[in-house]
């Protein structure tokens, strides 16, 4: 078995060429998903305490459980539709969005908190970066079309320019601005009817 596994891998020059081989070798479609059911059981189990507190017992009902799962995709027993691996190779990548969109968020209205001191305005520039982040990210998966006379922000360099426009715009309005949270917040509470 070694000799096989070394000569599948002498050829191997890249790292995308060491993925391709590792895909190849089974790792998409029965070693991450047994991990990946194996250690989702295993926590459950052993955080309920289910079956008690033996660990080996814990272990091996995970392992069972994985095996059951990983198995079938692996001999192509599962009915049509009802592939518990390609269904989690699916629906993975798009829960790893969603989450790389959730933290882009949080991290963004981290920097603009309002209650944060020296943050004029955090709590609008917090919403319009969310704002921002979903149209980026809706774009890039092609959710909706750029609206044709916005079509020039669709280019990367064109984006890359008007954050650096805005950036040096914010920056030279602090430095030079007197107050200039008295001044934003005051014309925000003046343009939404506030005192």
């Amino acid at each position: 078995m070694l000799p096989v596994v070394l000569q599948t891998f002498s050829s191997v020059r890249t790292v995308p060429d060491f993925l391709v081989q590792l895909e190849q070798f089974g790792l998409l479609d029965a070693v991450l998903p047994f991990i990946l059911i194996f250690a989702v059981i295993f926590t459950v189990l052993k955080t309920t305490h289910a079956l008690g507190d033996k660990k080996n017992v814990h272990m091996l009902v995970a392992l069972v459980i994985a095996l059951l799962v990983v198995l079938p995709h692996v001999m192509g027993t599962y009915p049509q539709g009802q592939d518990v691996v390609q269904i989690i190779n699916t629906a993975l990548p798009n829960i790893a969005l969603v989450i790389v969109i959730i933290v882009a968020a949080l991290i963004l209205m981290g920097i603009f908190n309002p209650t944060q001191t020296g943050v004029p305005g955090g709590g609008v520039f917090a919403f319009i970066s969310v704002g921002v982040i979903i149209y980026i990210f809706g774009l890039a998966a092609e959710w909706w079309e750029t609206l044709a006379p916005l079509g020039f922000l669709a280019n990367p360099d064109m984006q890359a320019l008007i954050v650096i426009i805005l950036v040096f715009a914010v920056v030279i309005f602090l430095i030079t601005a007197e107050s200039p949270g008295e001044k934003i917040f005051g014309g925000l509470k003046g343009l939404f009817g506030g005192k």
